[in-house]
């Protein structure tokens, strides 16, 4: 059985884990957590063993969850021990998890989403070059039972990624709220209104993955020459609603390159 020990437990952490308890796959779970009232919660909620360290078991998989500003004390008190170090800490690049490690190097990064609650993650995964192919089979299995992975061969894509799926849930989320809001605005019931809105995106996005070609021909199907959805296409392409997110999307990006930076030292 994988021994797998994930170093903080936040909310990232929370939804792998309880990813990976519903898959099929069986993984024996640690966790090292300093938060007292959160090692509580968790102990409770996921039920899976809390330690102090990685010295008194044996462990195959060490996952970095903990905030990008905290890698470097988390990595300085860990014995890695010959274990495979996965981070999947926003922006802290490869090079820099080495560094404070001391030049270990079997390292892995992945960027996974919220969606792992639901066993519907999309996972970016880099591998370090000293990752053996066997161990590749097995990370890509570990995050197979939370969602779908796409193996990169340039680290820079993880950040890349992370500006669109990693941060991508709270986007969407963000639109969602929007919506119901507007909805609310023009009379509709609270209660409707989130339904009408969270059945949609849940219906368009599967149209869309069986049409991902052609999004602007699914746009022009619902759309009639002078009825309701031009009128607000209209509106959107006046604000300039694709600008926004195109800027929002590099701002996001820029922050990972940041990040690594700033967590060097």
């Amino acid at each position: 059985m994988t021994k797998i020990t994930f170093v903080g437990c936040g909310n990232m952490a929370q939804a792998m884990i309880s990813g990976l308890r519903a898959s099929k796959q069986k993984f024996h779970i640690y966790v090292i957590e300093k938060n007292e009232e959160l090692k509580n919660k968790i102990q409770k909620k996921l039920k899976v063993e809390i330690v102090d360290n990685l010295d008194h078991h044996q462990t195959n998989i060490v996952i970095l969850s903990v905030k990008p500003k905290d890698v470097a004390e988390a990595c300085k008190n860990l014995n890695v021990n010959g274990s495979i170090v996965i981070s999947i800490a926003a922006g802290i690049g490869l090079d820099t998890i080495k560094k404070h490690l001391k030049g270990y190097q079997k390292l892995v990064r992945v960027m996974p989403n919220l969606n792992a609650f639901e066993g519907k993650s999309i996972n970016t995964i880099y591998f370090d070059d000293l990752i053996e192919s066997e161990d590749r089979k097995i990370i890509g299995s570990i995050f197979s039972s939370i969602g779908q992975n796409i193996i990169f061969d340039d680290e820079l894509m993880i950040d890349q990624s992370t500006a669109i799926s990693g941060s991508g849930p709270a986007y969407v989320f963000y639109l969602m709220q929007s919506f119901i809001e507007a909805a609310t605005n023009i009379g509709l019931p609270l209660e409707d209104a989130k339904k009408l809105v969270y059945e949609t995106f849940a219906g368009a996005c599967a149209t869309a993955k069986k049409n991902l070609d052609d999004l602007d021909k699914l746009i022009e199907n619902v759309s009639s020459k002078g009825g309701t959805t031009e009128a607000a296409i209209k509106s959107f392409d006046e604000s300039n609603i694709k600008e926004i997110f195109n800027q929002a999307v590099k701002n996001a990006f820029n922050r990972a390159l940041e990040i690594n930076q700033e967590n060097k030292n």
